[in-house]
């Protein structure tokens, strides 16, 4: 298991579900971890429930840029960066002619976000690290009613293949899960469960430390840059 000492990983959307198990894996082998998300309260009641020093928080809104880089503004370098989801992106599930504008706008602000986070960090960041890119299993396995969140899953794989010519040296990789165990299926969570453990090939409903695992690799791998890990239990195969 690859050592993470004296190393940095900023994490955003740390307070829950990948990132906040993303935050436990880094510390668990030595980072000092930075949690990024939007809300304090949340936060606290992550960080309540860790073991040990090396992590800190940071709270902001990933959508607004001034806020993103008056707090990324004041760390010192990084070594990782992850990001992870930005909002509820089933929200804007639906048909295309049934959308509204705002849902069509909602579904673009994983990009959004990640811009702003980018915009601040990369000049923190060291040349041998490695950032990693969430996106969603529906850029590979669209669905009727999920049109956009596919072109929005898409355009993290592709703006993350770009970055990893234009960061290089620094490595850039996108994961991407499948149907996971997170708060955004917390109102039918069993129904879930059950649909993942009869359908999926895997015979599992994927959980958050199975894609921080996924991503521990990415960031200590030092020849992996520019790929798209899939973790979906099977999910594009069926």
């Amino acid at each position: 298991m690859t050592d993470l000492t004296s190393q940095t990983v900023l994490v955003v959307g740390a307070s829950s579900g990948i990132g906040l198990a993303t935050v436990k894996a880094a510390a668990a082998r030595g980072a000092s971890v930075i949690m990024l998300s939007r809300s304090p309260e949340k936060l606290a009641a992550a960080t309540a429930g860790l073991v040990g020093g090396g992590v800190h928080t940071l709270a902001a809104n990933v959508l607004d840029r001034e806020a993103v880089h008056r707090e990324i503004g004041s760390l010192g370098p990084i070594d990782h960066l992850v990001l992870t989801a930005v909002a509820d992106e089933l929200a804007s599930a639906g048909r295309v002619d049934q959308l509204s504008p705002p849902q069509v706008e909602r579904s673009f602000d994983k990009l959004r976000g990640f811009v702003n986070v980018l915009g601040a960090a990369c000049g923190k960041m060291s040349s041998r690290g490695s950032i990693s890119l969430l996106s969603g299993a529906s850029a590979l396995k669209p669905t009727d009613g999920a049109s956009i969140l596919a072109a929005a899953a898409g355009s993290i794989v592709s703006f993350g293949r770009a970055l990893a010519i234009e960061l290089a040296p620094l490595r850039v990789n996108v994961v991407m899960p499948g149907v996971v165990d997170t708060p955004i299926h917390e109102h039918q969570r069993d129904q879930v469960r059950a649909w993942a453990e009869s359908t999926l090939p895997a015979r599992r409903f994927g959980q958050p430390e199975d894609i921080a695992a996924a991503i521990l690799f990415l960031m200590t791998n030092p020849y992996m840059t520019g790929h798209t890990l899939v973790i979906d239990g099977g999910l594009v195969l069926t």
